[in-house]
């Protein structure tokens, strides 16, 4: 294989342009639903977790609608204006600005765009009241030299008489007032707001913002498209409005709110091997414009049909990935962890740190083919603690482990080497085998040294996984049954996330008592995860936090009492624990 340093550059943390996850359809969805008048108001929520690829649907629905006629596009991304004082009328006034710009556009009768403009202007001056009001709430606005004209402003208004109706005396009344303008406007049958980030602001703004959408923007021809991790939303509303949110009052504001929630699916291994397929040919410039466009369109064809691999080597008659690409997009999407392949933005992040390694090892001269520094850096990555054991070993040591080690994995012996895990299973069978590669494994360790080893790239963890590895950390006996009766009903792969983050809890609380109590009762209830959870109480920082209390929550895993019997530098009182679980 070429080298990574040449075929593959590092990845921008931006939202795609293209349609690389083929949540196409789901942007087709959503321009349907906001353009047509089943609806109307609507707010529509786009929910994912972390590096989701909800700002990417946002981008193609922008792109949808802006070939749709009649229909204005405001795009608000609440985290910019997040240290405003006044977030509902900035948002507000965004939406405002845009009206006034297509309405100062129309080529309908002047009577009727100046009618407009000056309902638009009194809308705007309701918001600046309302602004000066915030500021002089929250600011040490007395000091300003303008205070007479902040006094003034904040003076409530006569009554107008032109039209009939009250002057700009702050937001009472707005969303009447709003109404009406929207219902005068000519040549627009929709204005549709697209608010992006809003899970990355502080509940403040997250309040504020569904305040603005809620309370006066949602009137007749408005649709909005909320992209969010909804169970972050809802936790920033628990901690906004405190009290009234824990009998579910979040769960109802949202539903009030989003009348159609839509979630992205989490990219399955055949998606995720597609989604690096096409990020490696691109950036490689292997395909450009048109062929990169015809790729992407038959990789959604086969996506909808069912039809894996959904992204196939050209054949001199149609464009496509290299056979060299397509050959590592597989290895990378079948070799990384759950929390990783089902997000793009981590998957990119993985790529960027495997591309990091790779220059290392280039600029060191240690020759490393991609194919054999792509299995040493999935091994550091998912099963450090073998990892660890390979960088203890001799040189004669490390071969003999690796050989016997590949002819378990093959079927060719019956039981794993000592320090191995059965979770290594498929990466030992995946070519190519390391056995003989003493030298190239000896230079990928010297360029490892260098770096930081226990590097995380997950992001599809979500609030609720979250919300599992606390109360799985929690003081309550009964809080923690619940949630291992919750941790059963996951697929596997999600139970090992969540395994994962009680992992760092040993190290990170100061009574690990409740987390150690859990594993262990993990590894007897879900012995899939034993071999993995033995190995994690084996390592030398997670036996100095052990104490003798602790020995009957290991008799299910006795492996590590027998470990901590003939360990070095072990509290010989939990050696003496040790001994008597077992009765040895």
């Amino acid at each position: 294989m070429d080298d990574l340093a040449t075929s593959v550059p590092l990845f921008d943390d931006n939202p795609a342009e293209e349609d690389l996850l083929g949540v196409d359809a789901v942007a087709s969805v959503v321009t349907r639903v906001v353009t047509s008048g089943g609806l109307d108001p609507v707010t529509v929520g786009i929910h994912s977790a972390w590096g989701g690829g909800k700002s990417t649907a946002l981008n193609l629905i922008d792109a949808q609608l802006s070939r749709v006629g009649h229909v204005v596009v405001v795009r608000v991304d609440p985290w910019e204006f997040e240290n405003t004082d006044d977030v509902r009328g900035t948002l507000i006034a965004q939406v405002l600005n845009e009206l006034q710009h297509r309405v100062e556009q129309d080529e309908t009768e002047l009577e009727v765009r100046e009618k407009a403009l000056v309902k638009l202007n009194d809308l705007r001056r309701r918001i600046a009241w309302g602004r000066v009001a915030q500021v002089l709430l929250t600011s040490a606005v007395t000091l300003s030299p303008n205070l007479p004209d902040l006094v003034d402003a904040l003076t409530p208004k006569p009554k107008e008489t032109a039209e009939g109706g009250e002057g700009p005396q702050g937001m009472a009344g707005f969303r009447d007032q709003f109404s009406s303008l929207m219902k005068e406007v000519k040549g627009i049958t929709k204005v549709v707001v697209l608010v992006d980030d809003l899970d990355r602001c502080l509940p403040p703004t997250i309040m504020g913002t569904l305040e603005a959408i809620k309370l006066f923007l949602s009137v007749k021809k408005m649709a909005f498209v909320i992209a969010a991790d909804e169970d972050l939303i809802r936790a920033a509303i628990d901690v906004q409005i405190q009290g009234a949110a824990k009998g579910g009052f979040a769960k109802l504001y949202t539903e009030k709110i989003v009348q159609l929630p839509i979630s992205l699916p989490l990219l399955s291994v055949e998606q995720a091997e597609a989604y690096i397929a096409l990020l490696l040919c691109r950036n490689a410039s292997e395909l450009t414009g048109q062929q990169l466009t015809e790729v992407i369109a038959a990789c959604n064809e086969r996506r909808q049909a069912g039809t894996a691999p959904y992204v196939v080597a050209g054949d001199g008659t149609r464009p496509g990935p290299s056979a060299q690409h397509l050959v590592l997009a597989a290895s990378i999407a079948r070799g990384l962890s759950a929390d990783v392949w089902r997000s793009p933005r981590a998957i990119k992040r993985f790529l960027n740190a495997f591309a990091v390694r790779n220059h290392l090892a280039y600029a060191a001269g240690a020759g490393l083919t991609v194919d054999v520094l792509l299995k040493l850096y999935l091994l550091e990555l998912r099963y450090l603690s073998e990892f660890q054991l390979l960088t203890q070993l001799s040189a004669g040591e490390r071969a003999a482990l690796v050989t016997s080690w590949e002819e378990w994995a093959r079927g060719e012996a019956p039981k794993p080497p000592e320090g191995v895990g059965e979770a290594t299973r498929l990466w030992a069978a995946t070519e190519p085998y390391l056995a003989g590669r003493g030298s190239e494994i000896e230079r990928y360790l010297s360029v490892a040294a260098t770096l930081h080893s226990d590097v995380r790239f997950g992001g599809a963890i979500n609030a609720r996984q979250l919300e599992l590895i606390e109360q799985l950390s929690h003081a309550s006996d009964s809080t923690r049954a619940a949630a291992l009766e919750d941790l059963a009903a996951l697929e596997v792969d999600e139970q090992a996330v969540i395994i994962n983050g009680l992992y760092e809890q040993l190290t990170r609380v100061n009574d690990p008592d409740h987390v150690i109590h859990s594993l262990t009762t993990i590894a007897s209830k879900l012995p899939m995860h034993a071999d993995a959870i033995g190995r994690t109480f084996r390592l030398p920082a997670v036996l100095t936090i052990l104490q003798v209390h602790h020995a009957p929550y290991l008799m299910a895993l006795p492996d590590v009492l027998r470990h901590i019997m003939h360990a070095d530098g072990v509290d010989p009182d939990l050696v003496s624990a040790a001994h008597a679980e077992l009765g040895e």
